[in-house]
């Protein structure tokens, strides 16, 4: 009876391993498909962390590919340092914001697919919705800043040259390839405080442009700055605690993912640093010897001073018997009763390897040289040996361009696009402040140019005239009496002649140009020429204020930079 019992049980008891095998079985295969599940979100993260990644650096290097190009001087191809807006043609202009036109450079990248890439077209893949944070007046309503905007930017606002056909592109080594970065677009605008995402660089001015002083943000000041640029925020008398700015520019750019499943926006603000003052107030671009003949100065000594116009007008306690420096890439030969008070900058000192002129590089005849101050004590002023030529920028030609054919100004004259301006007799000019683009200019006779309200005017004539500058009358009259306040750009070969009879208040950049400075009349400001011929009795007194001197040859620098959500 007890083994059948025992025989019932064991029966019972038949199929329990299987039951526990298949139950272990589950279990294993659920730990299993866990494991495949966590394995894959795991590489599925890591996928989307990689891609998010390279859309962020792919951005972050056409914001760099952009910065680099904006540095480039102009004759390189890849230059975008006059296509910037607010800089157009490489003149500076009043600050021009989204939605004016000319307001907008957009440099695209499309790889092999052409055409594709159009940040503002409505409904296009790539188009820019972010714009409209940035400024006001985009579209209709601003969004929240975690919202797309839904209105993208016209083909009004695009710069000039720029077209929905045509945009620029990108110079990156492998654009048009299928190696391209993934990168699509960069945008480069000017900066207003405000624009970033509404921070605002100062509560009571949310629209005003934004400038870089090589240290701070500033917001534009317009006091004593009649080209209502940052580059007119030059120190002065009507402004004496304005400090040399540069415009800051906002460059912001698009990566999508090759798969366009990623997208990633990065921005940065970026400024020029203002070049350090230049010492000499008196330069010659050529290595010819001598690139300076220097004759003139009367007979009172020195011959050369300077003075600071930002602490009032020339004289007194405001007149230095140093400062009063020239300089030159190639020879200088001074003459007659020529003293100098100030430096002399040369490539090779006397007594050592003459580079570039064999016979000597500072030449004096008679009783010139370095004017001597201090009596039998130490000189002040000294020969300076430049550690490498100077290398000026050279003025762009006017935009609009002037011919001969251009119409004449009125009396007083406006800002505008003039052609050949011809004063003889005792005419006087009277020009308006503001930026003229001019064929060229003569005075003879008792003729004259002034500036009625005193303000800041700006000449520019085209590279193509051979004689764009004659001041022979009684030269540019200054009830400012500021140099900074007439400046004259010419990039072109030709002959700038200066021999007026009377005081002349001016900048003359023209750093390819053969240059004359003769006359009774004294010269106030700077001049730079290729060749600089100077004679006559008139004294030329170096204005230290000035903003004429070599372009920063350092890059456009990084104010800031931050990755855009939304």
């Amino acid at each position: 009876m007890r083994k059948l019992n025992e025989t019932w049980k064991n029966k019972r008891e038949r199929g329990v391993a299987l039951l526990f095998a298949i139950f272990t079985l589950l279990l294993v295969s659920a730990i299993a498909a866990s494991l495949v599940f966590v394995a894959n979100t795991e590489t599925s993260v890591n996928s989307n962390y990689r891609a998010e990644r390279v859309s962020a650096f792919s951005a972050k290097s056409g914001m760099e590919e952009i910065r680099d190009r904006m540095s480039l001087p102009t004759t390189d191809p890849r230059s975008l340092a006059n296509l910037l807006p607010g800089q157009l043609a490489g003149n500076p202009v009043p600050a021009v914001f989204p939605p004016a036109a000319n307001s907008v450079l957009y440099v695209v990248n499309e790889g092999t697919a052409a055409g594709t890439v159009k940040p503002w077209v409505a409904g296009n893949a790539y188009m820019d919705d972010e714009l409209c944070h940035d400024f006001a007046g985009v579209q209709g309503q601003q969004p929240a800043p975690d919202v797309r905007c839904t209105t993208p930017p016209t083909v009004a606002v695009l710069v000039a040259g720029e077209t929905a056909v045509a945009p620029f592109a990108s110079a990156y080594p492998w654009a048009g390839t299928s190696a391209a970065l993934t990168y699509k677009w960069v945008r480069i605008t000017l900066k207003q405080s405000g624009s970033n995402q509404s921070y605002l660089v100062n509560a009571t001015s949310p629209t005003t442009q934004v400038c870089w002083n090589g240290s701070n943000e500033l917001l534009l000041n317009l006091v004593g700055n009649a080209t209502g640029t940052c580059q007119g925020m030059a120190p002065s008398v009507a402004c004496p605690t304005c400090a040399s700015t540069n415009p800051v520019y906002m460059i912001t750019a698009l990566a999508v993912s090759s798969a366009g499943t990623t997208r990633k926006m990065v921005q940065a603000e970026v400024g020029l640093p203002p070049a350090q003052p230049f010492p000499y107030g008196m330069f010659a671009t050529g290595t010819i010897c001598p690139a300076i003949s220097f004759s003139g100065g009367g007979n009172s000594d020195p011959a050369t001073d300077s003075y600071n116009s930002k602490n009032g007008n020339y004289g007194g306690q405001n007149q230095f018997n140093t400062g009063g420096s020239v300089g030159a890439n190639g020879g200088i030969s001074l003459s007659g009763h020529a003293k100098i008070g100030g430096n002399v900058g040369l490539q090779s000192l006397p007594g050592g390897a003459q580079v570039p002129c064999a016979g000597g590089d500072y030449v004096t005849s008679g009783s010139a040289g370095l004017y001597n101050p201090n009596g039998n004590g130490p000189n002040p002023n000294v020969l300076q040996q430049m550690p490498a030529p100077v290398i000026f920028p050279i003025p762009p030609d006017p935009s609009p361009m002037p011919t001969s054919k251009s119409p004449q100004p009125t009396n007083p004259a406006v800002p505008g696009t003039y052609g050949d301006i011809s004063l003889s007799g005792k005419t006087t000019l009277v020009l308006a402040p503001g930026v003229y683009n001019v064929n060229s200019l003569s005075l003879s006779g008792q003729s004259s140019i002034t500036v009625i309200p005193a303000g800041a005017v700006v000449l520019n004539f085209p590279s193509s005239s051979q004689n764009p500058i004659s001041l022979s009358g009684q030269g540019i009259a200054s009830s400012s009496q500021i140099p900074n306040d007439m400046q004259l750009n010419y990039g072109g070969t030709g002959t700038v002649t200066l021999s007026g009879q009377g005081t002349s208040y001016a900048l003359v950049d023209a750093p390819n140009s053969a240059m004359t400075v003769s006359g009774n009349g004294d010269f106030f400001g700077a001049v730079v020429g290729q060749t600089i011929t100077y004679s006559g009795n008139g004294k030329f007194h170096y204005d230290t204020n000035t903003g004429l001197g070599p372009k920063n040859n350092g890059g456009y620098q990084l104010i800031s930079y931050r990755e855009v959500t939304y």
